[in-house]
Order: structure tokens, then sequence, then C-alpha cells
């Protein structure tokens, strides 16, 4: 068990120790919070965290919160300890209304206490912009007219908080679009305005089509990108006359010719497929935004939004132009890596025609860059990049224990080619990661008879410190007909786990091989 699962497993602090480790705490918990739902269900974190919702120290709790709001459905199962928060500082109160606004129209029964919080913070901005934004992603159309009011708030956080709410609001926003989109002439509030027009729809957005369209030229990256997401809404109109946009495919910035491609792309605009091609030998690179991320302040925008040649390369994959895949195929070799990462998510997208280019997908499985080799990976799965899959079990050496562990994802993809390699696949159940160890013991399963061989090697992974390796030999143990059964009962001690993951997988490997489960999994609880 690692620290952070310990951390939260282990709350018997006193409220004096607590206070001595408020600036830990709350490290843990941002870090705990960025694992997501999945971990939070896995390792059955939440219920531990809420507890610390409800600590007296404000940093604490809005830490804590925050982390609920992060775990998804399972920080939804414990909504009153998150709308506790909204009764306490500004602080608190801006965590309680975001994770509120994560969890969605599930929320909605605490939208006359979030109202109320208007009242309450009347001079917080923040508290303000955090509740308006919330009240729209809950759907309580029984306040728009509150959200209608703060529209005209002399703070641009509120007004394009207000916006951004009636967009979500879908019909019932509706008549509130010409005062949403007169928010497109303020910088401030111009990325949220463009948002809310795309949530309100196609017709909507071909009332305000030449105004979105010139968001495609704004200094901010994001906007740039909501404009190009908005467009899309309505393709109809775009491909009815798509000249002033790709008239941007020329501008002097690379990030408007950056918005223009993608614009193209999600529209499927394949008339422009060669106007959009002449990128691909555009090396420009927006750095208008690099002072963002010096010191940590931000991280750096998205390549497709800098770089033209991401941008083409990721327009022509949408537009599904295979006219243009040797070209796309072709920046696999350039000399930026943010390039050749693109380069193979467009092969993706193009899915089995870029079997073809399998040869060029192969010669990046060994690119300097560890991000490359694992999306190579990725990519000749994907594509069914069959004649080239040999070259997988090479990487079962790599020093990136995510490359390693994509390799053979990507090989147990075809089992009958995996069978050849079986005794390199079974070498990696002895790699130092438990997440590797997993990913070999799951592509040994895909062999079915070829894998039974090596049952008694997998069984002995249930004893594992490492809990995402136990899971996994229940998992494969349990798809091993016959040779898995003789180790049942080892399968069912996992069923006392501590952790709801090994739980879970304990118990659906028992049903797969017909013996007894524990009442608390046969209804449904872990």
């Amino acid at each position: 068990m690692d620290k952070l699962t310990k951390f939260v497993k282990e709350q018997s602090l006193q409220r004096s120790e607590r206070s001595a480790r408020v600036e830990e705490q709350v490290q843990w918990l941002i870090d705990l919070g960025s694992r997501g739902e999945k971990t939070a269900a896995d390792f059955g974190l939440a219920s531990n965290v809420a507890n610390l919702a409800r600590d007296h120290n404000d940093e604490v709790a809005a830490a804590a919160i925050r982390a609920l709001g992060d775990f998804g459905k399972e920080g939804a199962k414990h909504m009153s300890a998150v709308a506790s928060g909204l009764n306490r500082s500004g602080e608190v109160c801006v965590a309680a209304a975001t994770a509120l606004a994560q969890f969605g129209p599930a929320a909605l029964p605490y939208g006359e206490q979030l109202a109320t919080c208007l009242q309450r913070h009347d001079g917080d901005e923040a508290s303000k912009a955090a509740v308006l934004a919330a009240l729209g992603a809950l759907g309580a159309t029984q306040h728009s007219n509150v959200m209608v009011e703060f529209l005209e708030d002399k703070s641009m956080a509120v007004a394009a908080a207000a916006c951004q709410a009636l967009g979500k609001l879908g019909a019932a926003g509706v008549p509130e679009a010409s005062r949403i989109a007169q928010k497109m002439k303020h910088p401030g509030t111009r990325f949220a305005a463009v948002t809310a027009l795309g949530n309100l729809g196609p017709e909507v957005v071909k009332k305000n089509l030449p105004e979105i369209v010139s968001c495609l030229q704004d200094k901010d990256s994001l906007t740039r990108q909501a404009a190009a997401s908005t467009l899309a809404v309505a393709p109809d109109a775009v491909l009815a006359d798509p000249k002033s946009i790709v008239a941007l495919l020329k501008d002097s910035q690379p990030g408007t010719r950056c918005a223009a491609a993608l614009a193209l792309g999600k529209c499927g605009a394949s008339s422009a497929a060669e106007d959009v091609a002449v990128l691909l030998g555009d090396d420009g690179d927006d750095d208008s935004e690099s002072y963002l991320a010096v010191g940590g302040g931000s991280l750096r925008s998205a390549y497709i939004l800098r770089r033209p040649k991401c941008a083409a390369l990721m327009s022509l994959s949408l537009m599904k132009s295979e006219k243009h895949l040797a070209a796309v195929s072709g920046a696999l070799r350039d000399k930026s890596y943010e390039v050749r990462l693109c380069a193979i998510e467009a092969l993706m997208h193009f899915g089995s025609a870029a079997k073809k280019h399998s040869t060029s997908i192969m010669s990046v499985l060994e690119d300097d860059v560890y991000l490359v080799r694992l999306k190579a990976c990725q990519c000749i799965a994907a594509v069914g990049a069959t004649d080239v899959i040999d070259n997988l079990p090479d990487l079962f050496h790599d020093e990136a224990p995510s490359v390693r562990q994509a390799a053979l994802d990507a090989l147990a993809t075809y089992p009958e080619h995996a069978k050849t390699y079986s005794s390199q696949v079974f070498k990696c159940i002895s790699d130092e990661y438990g997440c590797v160890r997993a990913s070999a013991m799951r592509c040994l399963a895909s062999m079915q008879t070829v894998g039974q061989c090596y049952a008694s090697t997998i069984a002995g992974e249930l004893a594992s410190q490492d809990p995402e390796s136990r899971a996994a030999a229940c998992e494969t143990l349990g798809k091993l007909g016959d040779y898995g059964a003789a180790f049942a009962e080892d399968i069912e001690m996992c069923q006392n786990d501590e952790i709801p993951m090994v739980r879970a997988a304990a118990g659906y490997a028992l049903v797969q091989l017909g013996a007894k489960v524990a009442p608390s999994l046969e209804n449904g609880s872990l």
C-alpha cells in the first residue's frame, strides 16, 4: 500500500496533530484527487476523504471537497459532506460549489442551497462565479432569472460564469442567446460566451457564425479552441461557405492557423483538405503564452493549438482524408517529438486504412521519447498492423514501465500472435512494477490454453504487495478454466482483501470458475 492510500486509511490523528500537518494533508489530498474516480473506487478512498471534508481547518476541508469532486461518482456518494462546505468560508464554498458542479444534475437537490450562497457571499467574486457555474451544471432552470441578472455584473469572472451557466440550461437559456453573444465583444467574457453559444445548439450558432469565426483569431488559445468546437455544432452552416475560415489558414499568427485547421477538421470540411495539407510544411510554433508556463504557473498550451503542423495532422485525420495518409505518415520523421506524437494519433484516427504505413509506425518504436514509443504500441494495436507486431516483445525491456505495459497490452489484442511470445510475456511477471505484471498476466489470459501453463506462477501474484497485481491475478485465473479453479481457495481469500478492486476481481473470478462468492459481492456491495 502506498503512502497516499495509507494516509486515508489511518485517520486517527488528534486535532493538535492535524494542525501541525495542514500543508502535508492538503498536498496529499490534491494528489489523491488527481488520481480520479477509478482509483477512488479501486482503493475505497472516498469515505475517508469525506471525513476530512468537515475538518475544522478550511484549507484541509476545501482540499478534501475538491478531491471528492475529482472522484466523480465515487465522490457523489458523499454529496452531503460536500454541500456542508457551502455554509463555510469563501474558500470552502468555492470548493463545494465546484465539486457539486462536477456531479452534474445529480446534485440538483442542492440548487436552493447554492442560490442562497449568492446572497451570503455577496461581495465574494470567486464564490459567486463558482455558485453560478454550479447552478448551470446542475441544470437548475428554476434559477435562470438569477443567472440572467448576473450577466451584467461588473465582475468579468461573474458575468462569464453567468454566460456559461445559461449555456448549460439548453432550451431554457436560448432566449438569452443574443445577450450572451454580446459578451463575445469583451476579452474577459469571450471564452464563456463562445462556449455557451455552442451549448445552446446549432440554430444559435448559425445566427452568430461570423462573430464565432472571428474568435478563431483570439489571443487566448482556449478561446480559439472553443470557437473551433462551437463551429462544429453547426457543420452544415460552415460547409456552406468555408472561405472565411480557409483564409485564416494563411494568417500571420501560428495560433490562428491552428484554430482554422481544427475548425475545418471538426466540421469535416474535406473540400478544404488541400488547403489544410499546406500546413504540413509549416514549422511555426505559437509561443505567445509560454510566459504562463514559466515557473509552473500553468501548463503549456496543447500542441494542436500551438503548432500548425500538428493541427493540420489532426484536421486531416478528422476529415478521414486518406489521400493525405502518406503525408501524415511522413510526419513520423519530424524533428519535433510533438509532431511525431500527433502523427501517430492521427494515424490511429484513420483506423485500418493506416495499416499500409505499418513500417513507418514500427520505426518510432525506437524513438528517443518514451511517450512516442508508448503511443506507437497503441497505434499498432488500433490500426491492426499485425505485420509489425513481432517487434513489440523488444519493448518488454524498455526503460519506461508505461512503454512495457503498452507493448504487452497491444500484444494481448492479437492472441494468436501473442502465443508465439508466451515465454517472453511470462518473464514480465517478474517485473518490478505491478502495472507491468498485471498487463503480462492479462496477456497470458488472452492466450487461453497457452496461458494455462503459467497458472501456478500467476497464482503466486495473489500474495503480491501491489493491489493491481493481486487484482490482475484474480482476473486472469478466472479465465483459465480448470487450471484457474485449482486456486479457487486462494482466490476466495482475496474476497477479504482491504482493497475493493481486489475483492471485486476475486468475486468475478469465482463466478467465472463456478465457485462460491461472498454474499456481499453477490449483492453488488464491495
